[in-house]
């Protein structure tokens, strides 16, 4: 399991040093390029310096060179060298080079008027720069040009130790580089402090979930909420709200449950006593088979149905579609309701637009929902009235159901939005022994595994319309 903080504090600090990293390189070379030309630019100018100190007389060639001006050409420690050659032949070389017997400068061959500058070791050890040039001397300003048939060109080879430039830029790589690794902590402990700072309220959420108990209402709001935090302490308290939900749904489902099952079990009871203790009245053991048999059933059907609904809350409910005829749907739906709705031919009314009667859907699922919607619309019905059941197509090639009915109670909102919920009834008072609300429960969650719109539509004249519509493949 992986750190948010330690990924983000790490990926941070290699970005961030990276760039540095480019930056401090970047500046390193050009600090060291610059130097090099700068030194390289001063070899350049220094030999140009000397090289006007050759001048052709009239007889000869002179080197107009004064001792004590440039004293680094003197000494011997920490001194430059020169050496200049005339035909092959030394011409002159700086008093520096004199404290080194029988050292000489070399000089590498170049163009005339040319130069090259490489690196040497010096006489006295050291490494340094040397420029190498090939001139011909200027001539004298008393001299004749007409008087100099042939002047030979020259070399110089001047030499100086870059070991104190060499060691300045050993110092300022030293410098970045120290200032690079102190970057990187620095900017390393600052990321940690700011993230640290910032997943405050992240910590905080953590804290204020971990203290939730049963009765925790919501997650409340920390003044240090980032925007970030508030959707997720938002979620949270939504999932909250519909546990909350749920679990007094579950109280009220086991309540009701409870009480469905209690009435035919006390009836079955009451019965058994009444027989047990007055065997030979005639009035209870003359029925008391059937009555019990009648009270069996309508327990039978309670458990039936949970047992449906239970099926089509979980993951277990199958789902196979085919080619249904409408007709033949009909006509078996209609039978079966037969039995408790003897008048059903003259209340329900079928009606269809279909070019052609076949659809194409889960058979069980689409007869259990129909059955459903059809036994509460002939039950809750004006007494007589007609119950219209009609299907249809829209333009987007879904197929769409609606059960009109005329209600002999008039709904609330409350009631239109909890007639959904298992073993609700709108009549509180439960005075029908054999309805038990499960049946629009039971329709809400077969319509849902197959991915079908159901809705609900209440009009002032109390009539009251079911929607199923139905997705074609």
């Amino acid at each position: 399991m992986y750190s948010i903080k330690d990924r983000l504090v790490n990926t941070l600090t290699v970005i961030i040093g990276i760039i540095l990293l480019v930056v401090f390189l970047s500046l390193d070379f050009i600090l060291d390029a610059w130097v090099d030309q700068q030194f390289d630019d001063a070899l350049v100018e220094k030999s140009n310096y000397l090289k006007s100190l050759v001048e052709v007389e009239s007889d000869e060639i002179e080197f107009e060179y004064h001792t004590g001006f440039m004293p680094q050409f003197e000494r011997k420690d920490n001194a430059q060298y020169f050496q200049i050659w005339l035909d092959s032949d030394t011409f002159a070389k700086s008093q520096s080079l004199a404290y080194f017997e029988g050292v000489d400068l070399k000089y590498k061959d170049v163009p005339i008027h040319e130069n090259r500058i490489f690196r040497i070791r010096l006489p006295d050890g050291s490494m340094g720069k040397a420029i190498s040039a090939r001139f011909q001397p200027q001539l004298s300003s008393d001299v004749n040009p007409a008087d100099v048939t042939y002047i030979d060109s020259m070399y110089l080879t001047l030499a100086i130790s870059n070991q104190r430039v060499s060691n300045i830029l050993l110092i300022a790589d030293l410098s970045l580089l120290f200032v690079f690794i102190t970057a990187i902590f620095g900017v390393r402990f600052v990321v940690i402090k700011v993230v640290d700072k910032e997943l405050d309220s992240l910590y905080l959420l953590n804290k204020e979930i971990s203290e939730l108990d049963a009765h925790a209402q919501q997650i409340k709001k920390n003044p240090k909420e980032s925007r970030e935090i508030a959707p997720i302490r938002k979620e949270l308290n939504r999932y909250i709200e519909l546990n909350i939900q749920n679990i007094a749904n579950e109280k009220r489902l086991s309540s009701d449950i409870a009480h469905e099952l209690k009435t035919p079990i006390a009836e079955l009871i009451s019965l058994s006593e009444m027989n047990i203790r007055f065997p030979d009245d005639i009035r209870i053991s003359a029925t008391y088979k059937e009555d019990v048999l009648s009270i069996a059933n309508n327990m039978k059907n309670v458990v039936n149905q949970l047992i449906t609904l239970n099926q089509s809350t979980s993951g277990h409910y199958y789902i196979e579609k085919q080619e249904i005829d409408i007709r033949t749907l009909a006509e078996e739906i209609s039978s079966e309701l037969k039995f408790k709705y003897s008048d059903i031919d003259n209340r329900i009314v079928f009606v269809s637009s279909l070019v052609f009667p076949i659809i194409y859907v889960d058979k069980f699922s689409i007869e259990t929902i129909v059955k459903n919607l059809l036994d509460n619309a002939l039950f809750y019905s004006v007494e007589d009235s007609i119950v219209s059941a009609s299907i249809a197509k829209n333009g987007d090639g879904s197929i769409v159901i609606k059960i009109k009915n005329t209600s002999s109670n008039p709904l609330t909102q409350n009631d239109l939005e909890s007639i959904f919920k298992p073993l609700y009834q709108v009549d509180k008072s439960r005075t029908h022994t054999d309805r038990h609300g499960l049946g629009l429960s039971i329709v809400k969650n077969v319509s849902q595994l197959n991915g079908y719109q159901l809705s609900v539509d209440y009009k002032e004249s109390q009539e009251v319309i079911f929607t199923v519509v139905i997705p074609q493949d």
